[in-house]
Formats: C-alpha cells, structure tokens, sequence
C-alpha cells in the first residue's frame, strides 16, 4: 500500500490517494475491468474521511481512468490514448470501431438557429438558420469528445432525431472531401461541462468543413477532445 506524505506543505490528501490509484493503473498493477477499492476502504487504509475518499475517486473518474456504478463498486476503464491516424474520411464511429472501442453518445441535441457572422460567411449565408447539432461523445463510456456542428437547412435533417450512436453520416450522407484545422486551446465553460473536465485540462480542438461530390459545403464541425485521451497521427512518404 502507498504511504501518504504528512509532511508540511504537502498536497491534499485526496490528490495523494487519486495519483496512487492512477499510477498503478497506469502501470498495468490495475487493469481495463478491475474493481477499484470502495470509499469505505480507502478510507480505512488511509486514515482519511469519506469525503475525502469520494474526491479521490470522483477525480480518477473525471479523469477516464474509472467508471463508478451505483451499487456495482468502482472498476478500471482507461485505456492507452487513442491515437488515430490521418489517412482518409472516417466519421467518429467508425474511427473508434477500428480502434477496437465501442463509440457511444452521452448527449443529442439538434436545434434551428443563426450561426455567427464567421460560420454564416463560411456558407455564404446572410441571416438564414441552420441546424446546430450539439453531441457528447464516448469510448468504451468515457466521455471523449464535444461536438458542434453546423449544417444546412436544404439537408433536411428531422429535428425529432432520438440520441444516437450511430454516425450523424448515416443521415445526411457521407461527405466526400473535408478540410481539417487543429489546434490546443484552453477549454470554455461549455466544453468543461460536457466533458466533465477542468478548467486546467488539455483540449485538442479540431476544425472540419465537409463537402459533398459537388464540392458543396455540408458541415461545419468543431470537435473538442480530450487532450489525455487522445492524439492524431500523419503517416507520409515520398517516392524516390
């Protein structure tokens, strides 16, 4: 069992025991499915109240690397990062079925609104609505990805949609080309919210534009992932 340091000036208690759980779940000592110990337990080995137990286990949890069931105890569901690779058009989907995770939706919703005056450019629009769709998504139910995407009122999209698994291309049909812009930000409120995350939290924020076989624009796209639990890859080659 790891020793908490008493010493003056230390960190919190709760921060202690979150980084002991997680470097041995890091370093393979507690693996994907394994039963974490309970709050009543962490605080019989460590000294600690419950409050301070629950913490620990609600950061671990916060951070993807537990999953809390009422009544069923805490169990192990981080994973190595998702590292998916720039090749070709993949919806969310179907990026996390080759990784071999299961792709999930914690939130649907769709609206009818007017996008701002740089979205509204982007379509060339002057005050017409268009469909924002707003989606928590999930990997092997941690929470993983904020989308908000903006597509045109001629698609035609029902705004009595149920929440859904399945990939939003299903509905309005698969673009052909898209543009992609990445970036790190520091996330707003919004994103924090969705995502469950801190304010301190890293956020690789990804910008896609859609085009259908015209060379129409279908969608735009801001995905805002978890920077710890994910990472994109470009595989190149030049021809001698």
């Amino acid at each position: 069992m790891h020793k908490l340091d008493t010493t003056s000036g230390h960190l919190p208690y709760y921060k202690q025991i979150k980084e002991f759980y997680k470097k041995d779940i890091l370093d393979g000592v507690l693996a994907v499915g394994d039963r974490v110990d309970s709050e009543m337990e962490i605080q019989e080995m460590y000294d600690v109240s419950r409050i301070t137990a629950r913490q620990a286990i609600l950061e671990l949890e916060q951070e993807g690397m537990v999953k809390r069931g009422r009544g069923k105890g805490t169990f192990v569901t981080y994973r190595p990062k998702i590292k998916e690779e720039l090749s070709h058009i993949r919806s969310f989907t179907d990026e996390m079925m080759a990784l071999g995770r299961t792709p999930g939706t914690k939130s649907f919703h769709i609206t009818k609104e007017i996008p701002d005056e740089a979205t509204r450019e982007l379509f060339s629009l002057d005050e017409e609505m268009m469909y924002c769709v707003r989606r928590v998504r999930t990997a092997d139910d941690v929470l993983l990805v904020y989308f908000v995407s903006y597509f045109p009122l001629s698609l035609n999209i029902p705004l009595n949609m149920v929440e859904q698994t399945q990939s939003i291309y299903e509905v309005i049909g698969a673009p052909t080309r898209i543009d992609e812009e990445f970036s790190a930000i520091n996330p707003s409120e919004e994103i924090c919210l969705a995502l469950k995350i801190r304010k301190d939290q890293p956020v690789l924020a990804r910008k896609r534009i859609s085009y259908d076989k015209k060379k129409k624009k279908i969608e735009y796209t801001m995905c805002y992932y978890r920077g710890d639990l994910y990472s994109y890859t470009i595989s190149t080659s030049q021809k001698l």
